[in-house]
């Protein structure tokens, strides 16, 4: 499957919400996947083990986001 990571992205912004939303409200919850997804580019970026994507961080901010929508 071509967009295999998208998916796994995707679902790290659903799981990274879902344990944020626990402990603050929606809007922090969000600001954890965003701060989750931009913190995972910039390690592939600066450690050269994995491929920084822009598509990656966006899966996972929508991820959240869908959360948050269903939540709403």
């Amino acid at each position: 499957m071509k967009y295999k990571d998208k998916y796994y992205h995707f679902f790290a912004g659903i799981i990274v919400y879902i344990l944020s939303s626990l402990l603050f409200n929606a809007w922090v919850s969000m600001l954890f996947v965003i701060v989750a997804g931009a913190a995972k580019e910039a390690y592939d970026y600066y450690s050269g083990k994995g491929n920084p994507e822009w598509l990656d961080f966006i899966a996972t901010v929508v991820g959240g986001l869908f959360v948050l929508y269903i939540k709403l």
